[in-house]
């Protein structure tokens, strides 16, 4: 092989490699962008908390499932015992029992 041969072979591979690193490159730019911006999406939706998701409606009938029970307790409550003061009593143990029963009724870790 001529001399001018291996030196435009030896340039054209270099200007290969170069082509080939710069890809790389790229691509692992555009991974790491992409990787950032999942990580700030994720980290938002955790926080937005008025962020509806797909199982928004489903959720919403759940928690109005929810409410008509502690209605009907309260009702039921105050025709036992025609006591205000139990109501309101009752009302107090519902608020603070609510995150317990919503965790036991919207369990989020089945579909």
């Amino acid at each position: 092989m001529s001399k001018a041969r291996q030196v435009a072979r030896a340039e054209r591979q270099r200007l290969a490699a170069e082509r080939a690193a710069a890809a790389r490159a790229q691509q692992e730019k555009a991974a790491a962008a992409r990787s950032r911006r999942e990580r700030r999406s994720l980290a938002w939706r955790r926080i937005r908390i008025w962020q509806h998701g797909t199982g928004f409606r489903r959720n919403r009938e759940r928690w109005g499932a929810l409410a008509a029970l502690a209605m009907c307790v309260l009702l039921i409550v105050f025709l036992f015992t025609g006591s205000f003061d139990a109501v309101v009593g009752t009302a107090l143990v519902l608020v603070i029992a609510l995150p317990v029963l919503v965790l036991l009724i919207v369990d989020r870790s089945r579909p």
